[in-house]
């Protein structure tokens, strides 16, 4: 759902977003519009994302530079303090220096008028041997940095300067908490995804002043699921990924502890994922997209209806992830243990967490369909391993894993199933995970093959290893649905 999607009275949609509250002044509006030059819902849903994305990094950037400004401007009048001082210093050191000259004058003087013998202007001549030290002293702290003070002879420190970790906010966190995490490129997006969103929330706000309050309105600003288009448990999942950075700035001493309370309870409002009924499987695969008429089929999103039907095919039998699928490549296709599997790892692109990455069995009743079996044939030939397995799906400025998406909400729309953000193909792992629930196989078994971490004790998490043919044997025994239909 792009919730700033609108709709003309022509049939052509548009962006309309609010201006940030902080940036209306700057930008002299309090609202964003912008004509997407099409009347295809999908493909406005699309370019309403990519433009709200770009708003959020152009918004983003016009308030590091105002606060780079202002930033500056502090720095800019902090220095100019300091000269004053140092021109306030100098003066004073010059009077001092102008009255040791006169109190001189006026010892030699004396001595001179009183007739002083030897000793007395020996004296004399001490007392103002020691105060052209005392003045030779002042100068040379002056130039070494030091304040002078307002009787003869004192001197004071200046302020210690500010650290320079003051003006350092969130993103000045992240090359650290990448050193220490390691994170997939996918988790580092999201945290930038989560920083943005923070900014837009409270501005870009220095470590060093971050206050509870700061983290009230954050929280707010994420559950308001009318304007942000997402849940709880994203709203929780943003938020997690800033507690993280702010506990790796506790860990450097940036700041003593984190002052911000992002607690969110993510299951207020979720609603729960139901697995494909027999009814609905038997529209998605009585569709001509699995019948000898697929030339029939629309190319939705510019998709070959080629690689949809196999995309789909590999999501039945498999339960990954629809990203995990279409971003494969031809050599991702392998045959291990005697067993033709496909390889998920984030060298083909984006995965979820560390477990996602795995070896998948192709099952006997999947190699079985002999459609399946020839395009699989051709995938396997041994040429060009780097190129995608899926083509018609990249080369596009979204991923592979949005353009499948995207196709797939248009095939269930022209299949007949069920719409809404909970009708999506995530419903495919839905429907493994219950199918092999039912027979009892083995949960370590399950999220192996389904890419879930792994619950319970570090032994279990380390060295639990599930192999291949024992995914194999438990994919064979689930009761898959027929997916060829007659012409």
């Amino acid at each position: 759902m792009c919730t700033h999607l609108k709709r003309r009275d022509n049939g052509r949609y548009y962006l309309r977003r609010r201006v940030p509250l902080d940036l209306v002044s700057v930008l002299g509006k309090t609202e964003f519009s912008k004509t997407l030059g099409t009347s295809d819902y999908a493909e406005a849903v699309a370019l309403c994302r990519q433009e709200g994305v770009r708003l959020d990094a152009e918004w983003a950037a016009l308030r590091a530079s105002i606060q780079a400004k202002k930033v500056l401007a502090d720095v800019l009048t902090t220095a100019q303090s300091d000269a004053d001082a140092a021109r306030r210093a100098h003066e004073d050191a010059e009077r001092e220096r102008e009255e040791a000259e006169d109190w001189y004058q006026g010892i030699v003087g004396h001595a001179r008028d009183e007739g002083l013998d030897e000793d007395e202007a020996l004296a004399f001549e001490y007392e103002v041997e020691r105060r052209v030290r005392l003045e030779r002293a002042v100068q040379c702290r002056l130039e070494a940095g030091v304040e002078v003070g307002q009787q003869t002879g004192q001197v004071a420190d200046r302020p210690e300067p500010r650290p320079s970790y003051a003006v350092k906010t969130l993103r000045d966190v992240v090359p650290s908490w990448t050193k220490r995490n390691a994170p997939k490129k996918n988790a580092i997006s999201r945290t930038y995804k989560a920083l943005s969103l923070f900014e837009q929330a409270v501005g870009v706000i220095p470590l060093a002043e971050l206050k509870k309050a700061h983290g009230a309105a954050f929280v707010l600003f994420l559950l308001d699921s009318e304007a942000r288009g997402f849940g709880n448990k994203t709203a929780s999942n943003h938020a997690a990924c800033i507690t993280a950075l702010l506990a790796v700035a506790a860990k450097d001493d940036w700041i003593e502890r984190n002052p911000l309370d992002l607690t969110i309870n993510k299951n207020v409002g979720a609603e729960k994922r139901e697995p494909w009924t027999d009814t609905e499987l038997k529209l998605m695969y009585g569709h001509a997209l699995f019948s000898d008429r697929m030339a029939d089929v629309p190319r939705w999103q510019g998709v070959n209806p080629v690689d949809g039907r196999a995309l789909l095919l590999i999501l039945q039998h498999s339960g990954a992830r629809i990203g995990e699928i279409a971003q494969l490549r031809r050599g991702d296709f392998q045959v291990r243990d005697n067993v033709s599997s496909i390889r998920i790892t984030d060298d083909a692109g984006t995965v979820k967490t560390a477990e996602s990455e795995r070896t998948i069995p192709l099952t006997e009743h999947l190699l079985a369909d002999q459609w399946f079996g020839a395009w699989l044939a051709s995938v396997m030939d041994g040429s060009r391993a780097a190129d995608p397995a899926f083509p018609s799906m990249v080369g596009r400025t979204r991923g592979p894993g949005d353009t499948a998406v995207q196709w797939f909400r248009s095939f269930r729309d022209d299949a007949g199933l069920p719409a809404g953000p909970l009708e999506g193909s995530h419903k495919f792992r839905h429907w493994i995970r219950t199918a092999m629930n039912a027979l009892d196989i083995a949960e370590a078994t399950q999220d192996a093959i389904t890419g879930h971490a792994v619950g319970g004790s570090t032994g279990k998490k380390v060295y639990t290893h599930v192999p291949l043919p024992v995914m194999f044997a438990a994919l064979n025994r689930v009761p898959y649905p027929k997916v060829s239909a007659t012409a």
